[in-house]
């Protein structure tokens, strides 16, 4: 048990200095998914707020008296060669354990049993895969788990689909005056994934579209944007370039994720190959591996910094992960998905900062038990909507 509350200490140390391995976060993963409670102890430690208060109490810590107390109590449950190999690596785990003793002292009481049958209660579903298609002669068809030969007969040879995907690849192609262009639309509570002419794959999010010719011309090979959508490009040899209102992406081969929702900042992170982002105005840059480019539409230049690209990329693979993200930020992309309405019993609740890593296809309550379990906040559920109070 103490060895192992020592490893847990030392990786989340090093997750908070930047200093993990691979390997090690991992492991760090797998401890976090075993429980609630572990999620909710890595989320108290890793709170900003939290850790300018333990660094005050750092100043009078009486480290003296702290091991003598670990000493008596390793003693009184018996546990005489754990403890002498504690001693022995005392100088090195000081630090961590010290973290990890304050978070388990201070760590908040498990959310009550009422307030856990009223969430509980409350059933509110995760998002599906559903589109809406717009053929370029104007008729639609809804696409979903439950498409049928009706649906198939009326998109034609030109495109397969399936009840998760709708594919241009393996089509025939057939000859045309001009360029036939179909949209694709997901609704909120939706994603679905496209496989376009050229092989490009598309995972497109919730309340986002897609515009797209049925097969690319020669030498160009262009698609409109509205909302999220993760592009793994083919390598055809001809650019390939997604255009959003007021900034475009050119790419050869690679897989990058795009954030363009309306009123919301752009975000462009590259996970492999290199793109170039061109803004209005005439600003444009390269991208390398693990950047992401950032710029509100009408506002400023753009900007770079270097992230984790999974936690702009989670969705992809059905997570939501989120690391000291402001509440209303974090519920923004949920209501999308959710289909859900928020509201908040006063404007500071959506400056609280949070992280999660959940099951993007369980429903919401976990995901707010563990936000209750920090103790900072609680959640109400009425039907569709969500409302956070102190």
């Amino acid at each position: 048990m103490i060895n192992g509350d020592f490893r847990i200490a030392r990786l989340i140390s090093g997750y908070l200095s930047g200093s993990i391995t691979p390997e090690e976060r991992v492991h760090l993963d797998e401890w976090r998914k075993e429980s609630m409670e572990h999620e909710a102890l890595f989320q108290r430690i890793c709170d900003e707020e939290y850790r300018k208060q333990q660094v005050a109490r750092k100043t009078y810590y009486d480290s003296q008296a702290g091991w003598q107390e670990v000493e008596r109590r390793i003693r009184r449950m018996n546990f005489r060669r754990k403890y002498l190999t504690m001693v022995r690596y005392a100088a090195i785990l000081a630090v961590p354990v010290l973290v990890l003793a304050l978070a388990l002292q201070n760590s908040p009481e498990a959310p009550s049993a009422e307030s856990h049958s009223l969430l509980a209660a409350q059933s509110i579903v995760p998002g599906e895969a559903k589109a809406i298609l717009t053929l370029d002669n104007g008729e639609t068809v809804f696409l979903d788990k439950n498409v049928g030969e009706q649906q198939a007969r009326l998109l034609g040879e030109q495109m397969l689909v399936d009840s998760t995907t709708l594919s241009y690849h393996a089509a025939q192609k057939v000859e045309q005056s001009a360029p036939m262009y179909n949209k694709v639309e997901i609704p909120q509570g939706g994603e679905y994934k496209l496989v376009l002419s050229d092989g490009t794959k598309v995972h497109l999010n919730s309340l986002s579209s897609l515009r797209f010719p049925v097969t690319f011309e020669a030498g160009k090979r262009e698609v409109e944007l509205v909302g999220e959508a993760f592009f793994e490009v083919s390598k055809a040899g001809t650019p390939f370039v997604v255009c959003t209102k007021g900034m475009q992406i050119e790419v050869l081969g690679t897989a990058f994720n795009v954030s363009a929702y309306p009123g919301e900042e752009y975000q462009t992170t590259l996970v492999c190959g290199s793109v170039k982002v061109n803004a209005d105005g005439g600003e444009s840059l390269v991208l390398r591996p693990s950047q992401q480019a950032l710029w509100m539409p009408g506002d400023g230049e753009m900007q770079v910094r270097t992230v984790d690209t999974t936690f702009y990329t989670s969705w992809v693979k059905g997570k939501i992960n989120f690391k000291d993200r402001r509440l209303k930020e974090i519920m923004k992309t949920l209501s999308r998905w959710y289909n859900i309405e928020v509201k908040y019993a006063n404007e500071a609740l959506k400056n609280k900062r949070f992280g999660c890593n959940v099951n993007r296809y369980e429903e919401i309550t976990p995901f707010l038990e563990l936000l209750e379990a920090t103790g900072n906040i609680h959640a109400g559920i009425d039907g569709k909507t969500i409302t956070f109070h102190n």
